[in-house]
């Protein structure tokens, strides 16, 4: 819990309990505390925020001030300091169970800068949409290292999670309020702040199915800590909510995964749906390659290396990644993680890809047909040219390649996370990516590839699930 929160439940506590020892003096009980009680809460709003998990705790103090105003001394008065101790100690439990996530820590040398941009591509329609004669529009965050933050102010993690909180707790099986307090979480980047002045790499990130651009911030910002520049891409009707900036929003289209078709029905649409994602990557390239001071991502004019592209993905946007990297030589690396390989065309997957590759498994993914997912997988990585490096992370699930475990210690019963700790999968999956990258687009990694295979003994390469 926050500091001003946490301490206003223990203070209401130990209100609670003071009320019934007779060693205390009735100015203190009747006058004192409730003062003290009003002033501590209207601090905490003041200074913290109001959030769904303290209503139990305000009630307790209200009933706490009409007690001891009212100066009763009752059965009833009693039952009904009880019942608010009660509520504090809930309140409080609420608030360690669905807290206010810190960001997770960067290590690389450099501060991280963010910006957004909406991107529209004329020479695409929209395939999930209501008008069928509307552009592909997208939203894009690139995060990149920054020369000073000082002044900027600091990036929320995801800027429109005000409307995407309900969407995503629906999702994940919460109520629609569960997420509310994540307008409070704060992530490591400054918006708008100068980039460094070297030219750095550019990374492409996809999102998984329901996803969103933001749901590895955790990976994206330590990348641009590392002197990246990293592009997060919200792919439209197949994240969770896509918000513009005229405030229209565009929820998730269920169709384009449609349930209750036959196999081959189905593979269609999949495969339809990752070749616009791979479709988007290839847009959101060309829109980098005409940057100018005057354009969309003026930002980032003359500060990036388009000779030094990697793109990476999580599950459907890993296999949009392979989709991309299989057929755009402007990728120079494929990092994908708990790829889905159904979708992926068998032209991709028969090819091979001719970069190299790191695929990133979970121990416990629950498909629905792994052995085709992983039967496709193993023909991607027969069929592939170059470097192959692939190995499983011991403890995970699906979700642990997302910042989704470090919402709630509820994240295991929620079947977001495995049994391994949270941020132990976290750190591992951004080391092997750091260094993955840098071998690869940079060849300047501290270790090679081949000697980091005992860094982690949860990381077990050569094997797949």
């Amino acid at each position: 819990m926050r500091p001003f929160e946490l301490s206003l439940g223990i203070f209401s506590i130990l209100a609670a309990i003071g009320y019934f020892l007779p060693s205390l003096s009735e100015t203190l009980k009747h006058k004192t505390l409730p003062i003290a009680l009003i002033v501590l809460a209207g601090s905490q709003l003041f200074l913290e925020g109001f959030r769904w998990q303290l209503w139990p705790l305000f009630i307790a103090i209200l009933l706490l001030v009409i007690v001891a105003l009212t100066q009763a001394t009752n059965l009833g008065a009693s039952i009904t300091v009880g019942f608010s101790l009660l509520l504090a100690i809930i309140s409080i439990l609420a608030g360690k169970l669905l807290p206010i996530p810190k960001p997770y820590a960067i290590t690389g040398p450099y501060q991280v800068g963010t910006t957004i941009a909406h991107l529209t591509d004329n020479s695409r329609l929209e395939l999930y949409g209501n008008d069928p004669k509307a552009p592909r529009e997208i939203m894009v965050q690139i995060w990149y290292p920054a020369e000073n933050t000082s002044g900027h102010i600091r990036a929320q993690w995801m800027q429109d999670i005000e409307s995407a909180a309900p969407a995503i707790a629906t999702y994940i099986d919460l109520p629609s309020f569960a997420l509310d307090h994540l307008k409070y979480v704060k992530a490591n980047a400054y918006i708008d702040a100068p980039p460094i002045k070297e030219k750095s790499p550019v990374l492409i990130f996809s999102h998984g199915w329901a996803g969103f651009k933001e749901q590895n911030i955790f990976q994206v910002e330590e990348l641009a800590s590392h002197g990246y520049t990293v592009v997060g891409i919200n792919h439209t009707y197949g994240a969770i909510l896509t918000v513009f900036p005229d405030g229209r929003e565009a929820p998730r289209n269920p169709d384009a995964l449609p349930s209750g078709v036959s196999q081959e029905e189905y593979d269609r649409a999949s495969n339809k749906l990752v070749r616009q994602w791979a479709d988007d990557i290839s847009f959101v390239l060309d829109e980098l390659e005409g940057t100018n001071a005057n354009s969309t991502l003026g930002l980032l004019s003359e500060k990036i290396n388009l000779e030094q592209v990697g793109i990476f993905g999580h599950s459907t946007g890993a296999g949009a990644t392979v989709e991309f990297c299989a057929s755009d030589a402007r990728c120079k690396a494929a990092l994908v993680m708990d790829l889905w390989a159904e979708p992926v065309s068998m032209k991709a997957i028969s090819g091979g890809l001719t970069q190299p590759i790191m695929l990133m498994h979970s121990e416990n993914w629950d498909l629905d047909n792994p052995a085709r997912n992983y039967g496709l997988t193993e023909d991607l990585v027969n069929a592939s040219t170059n470097e192959v490096f692939e190995f499983i992370i011991q403890g995970t699930k699906h979700y642990d390649f997302s910042s989704l475990p470090l919402l709630s210690p509820l994240a295991p019963s929620l079947g977001l996370k495995g049994p391994i700790d949270g941020t132990l999968g976290l750190e591992i999956i951004n080391f092997y990516s750091v260094n993955f990258f840098d071998q690869v687009l940079r060849d300047n990694s501290v270790n090679t590839l081949t000697d980091l295979t005992t860094k982690y003994p949860e990381a077990i390469f050569g094997v797949r699930p």
